[in-house]
């Protein structure tokens, strides 16, 4: 065997067994599980300042937003640092293999709310017909279509007769940006007024017996519909 395919080979395997003894990032200190499901895991982070992460490899794609803004710097597997500061509504995207180490550099802290996708590939169901479709609606920026998921940036959740009366077409998880009020009717007529604020998330399955709409406050809210 030639020498220089002899190292690669020993490079090939160094990484691999690298690889398979970093942790995952999550579960881990200063992230709180949220929710669970076989296709997702829902996670509110906060990154202390000064409180590095391990050294982890992502084992699944991720998307999500913030909701404090906050910097923070990020170490690669190889030693090369970035740092840099983050705003609130920001989306956040991170591939399966990315490695690295994380660490807060503010006070107060940057926060977020990320949603694992634990499944390879989308589930192949087609949107459910639960009424008027929500978007493309004025206020509402899509800020992501892949084949695994499409993000919404709604401006503002406003009350009112013309205000976003929410079903979900797909499996759905809302973050909150903001503080207000909820109301979630069931199909039963049977009404719940929850109150949200910024870092609140909400699961709701496709074609969920559910109608969701704000009864006070005009909350920005980011909605991540998986396909």
């Amino acid at each position: 065997m030639q020498k220089g395919v002899f190292a690669c080979l020993i490079l090939v395997a160094t990484a691999t067994l690298l690889a398979q003894e970093l942790p995952p990032p999550f579960p881990r200190t200063n992230a709180t599980r949220l929710f669970e499901n076989d296709r997702i895991n829902v996670w509110d982070i906060v990154w202390p300042s000064g409180q590095p992460t391990a050294l982890h490899r992502h084992i699944y794609d991720q998307v999500g937003t913030y909701y404090q803004p906050g910097g923070r710097v990020i170490t690669t597997a190889g030693g090369e640092k970035r740092s840099n500061v983050t705003a609130v509504g920001s989306l956040s995207t991170t591939r399966k293999g990315t490695t690295h180490v994380e660490e807060g550099n503010t006070d107060p802290p940057l926060r977020a709310v990320f949603i694992e996708l634990k499944q390879e590939k989308p589930s192949g169901l087609t949107p459910a017909d639960a009424g008027a479709v929500a978007f493309p609606r004025e206020g509402a920026r899509q800020v992501l279509d892949d084949d695994r998921v499409t993000a919404w940036d709604y401006a503002s959740w406003a009350p009112g007769p013309g205000a976003l009366k929410f079903r979900a077409v797909r499996e759905t998880v809302i973050v909150w940006l903001g503080d207000g009020s909820l109301q979630v009717t069931r199909s039963t007529g049977a009404t719940t007024s929850v109150p949200v604020y910024s870092g609140t998330m909400r699961h709701l399955d496709r074609d969920a017996a559910e109608m969701l709409e704000m009864t006070s406050g005009s909350p920005r809210a980011l909605f991540f519909e998986l396909k």
